[in-house]
């Protein structure tokens, strides 16, 4: 076979429909795994603006119990 026929034979391979459609097929199904394998979520931006107010922190129930008896011994 020369070399002319070798290109020619080649050249009618690259033209084939099969050929194309098999090369666009595997090069999505390559971009497609390698998207896959290296997703990572994003994480979540939080609302500026809006900050919650910190609540305000229970009494215990000793401190309530010494204000009662400071309250009735003013009294």
């Amino acid at each position: 076979m020369k070399i002319k026929e070798f290109f020619n034979l080649v050249l009618g391979v690259v033209k084939d429909w099969h050929v194309i459609v098999t090369l666009v097929v595997m090069l999505f199904v390559m971009w497609a795994a390698n998207f896959i394998i290296t997703y990572r979520k994003k994480p979540r931006k939080g609302k500026k603006g809006k900050k919650a107010a910190p609540a305000p922190a229970p009494k215990p129930a000793e401190e309530k119990t010494e204000e009662k008896k400071e309250e009735e011994a003013s009294e």
